[in-house]
């Protein structure tokens, strides 16, 4: 009865890792080896009309029952064509909670009559085999699917398969996709100015990078890149590679300007970064700033130590990037050896500079490696001007430069 989506149909395209199926298959492993009871509702979701019909449909349902599982204390999986599987310790109320699922679905009258054809239930330890048997077939689902998926990265992050947060097959498409282009077409430059005493805005350095927005709007645009932070990093350090190994070939288009680049820690530490320092001279590297982002610093601050400390010893400059300003009053950033801090004050973190903790944590700082980035509003310039900060970067910016040379 489980059905494959089709790429035409309207409802998404399938992803073809078998990563969720393998998942699902150690966690049954894992709940063999402890031997303990526990009952595993399977939930043929494509074999109900009203989800056969509807992607959005089913992706709601799929929400429900994971919510449904959350606070029942159940484990939600959910297979890579929609069905999902529940597994609950085997308890007194364990065949209850099964009933109640029938509340959660939207289930057609002739449907209920014959909930065999969409609800499928498993006792572990006993059913252990047959349920083995199932997750193999949804394996085997997803091999049949891997014949009918797009035959290029770029029809496959087109498809509705993409829609959503990043996921392991994503990335990995977007790998691909990026061997396949030449990003420099997406290349970016956005300037950092420098307030002199006059009120005239002086470019003091660009910001070279590669706008996500408009790569995602062009190739892939029904993907979230922000989530899961940690594939978004994962996407970042791929990003940071392909555009150093541009560079390398092509280092003299950045010959003898000031640019920062974003990178991440673990390109600081690998062949690519060592290959493009080779390919810059010596007395050139302090014209370059790398910009860590603050989160590869909370997620490993030795490693992102020593990366300042490579850096620096190659002859670059260091900036953190994307400091917030509620981080401000806990943070003791004047430890860490760097040439600049740039600190995000867009619309929706505007608000807090004007906060006493927030304000005094600014004055603290080494006010000339100060860069106030995404600078969108008078409010965050004026508050910025009052504390004494001078660099600044931003649309807003951009604006007034542009004002001021007519």
């Amino acid at each position: 009865m489980t059905r494959t989506w089709e790429i035409d149909d309207n409802k998404g395209t399938m992803p073809v890792d078998m990563v969720r199926e393998q998942d699902f298959i150690l966690r049954l492993r894992r709940l063999q080896r402890l031997g303990t009871a526990h009952l595993v509702v399977n939930l043929v979701l494509s074999a109900l009309a009203a989800l056969a019909k509807s992607h959005r449909a089913l992706e709601s349902a799929q929400n429900s029952l994971k919510e449904f599982a959350k606070i029942t204390n159940g484990a939600y999986a959910e297979m890579s064509n929609g069905d999902i599987f529940i597994i609950w310790e085997e308890t007194g109320d364990a065949q209850l909670l099964a009933e109640r699922l029938l509340s959660v679905l939207p289930v057609d009258p002739r449907e209920k009559s014959n909930t065999a054809s969409f609800m499928l239930t498993y006792h572990v330890p006993n059913d252990y085999t047959k349920l083995r048997e199932r997750s193999n077939h949804y394996i085997e689902v997803v091999r049949a699917a891997a014949a009918l998926a797009p035959d290029t990265a770029e029809k496959a992050l087109k498809s509705e398969t993409a829609r959503g947060p990043l996921t392991a097959w994503s990335v990995d498409q977007i790998g691909k996709l990026l061997d396949e282009i030449d990003i420099r077409t997406y290349s970016r430059t956005q300037p950092i100015y420098r307030l002199g005493a006059d009120n005239i805005w002086n470019p003091v350095s660009e910001e070279y990078f590669i706008s996500f927005d408009d790569l995602r709007r062009e190739r892939f645009p029904k993907l979230d890149l922000i989530t899961p932070e940690h594939l978004f990093f994962s996407l970042c350090e791929m990003m940071d590679q392909r555009l150093l190994s541009i560079l390398t070939q092509s280092h003299a288009t950045i010959a003898g300007r000031s640019l920062h680049f974003n990178l991440s820690v673990a390109t600081v530490i690998g062949g690519v970064f060592a290959q493009f320092t080779h390919s810059i001279p010596r007395e050139k590297r302090g014209l370059l700033t790398f910009e860590l982002h603050r989160g590869d610093l909370f997620q490993d601050f030795s490693r992102t130590l020593s990366a300042i400390d490579i850096l620096h010893k190659e002859g670059f400059k260091v900036a953190i990037d994307s400091v917030t300003p509620d981080m401000l009053p806990y943070l003791n950033l004047t430890a860490f050896n760097m040439d600049w801090l740039k600190i995000n004050v867009s619309g929706d973190r505007v608000g807090d500079l004007i906060g006493a903790a927030v304000q005094k944590g600014i004055k603290q700082l080494p006010i000339e490696k100060l860069i106030f980035f995404r600078c969108d509003s008078d409010k965050a310039l004026i508050v910025g001007r009052d504390l004494g900060v001078k660099h600044f970067q931003g649309w807003h910016i951009d604006d007034l430069v542009s004002h001021q040379k007519k």
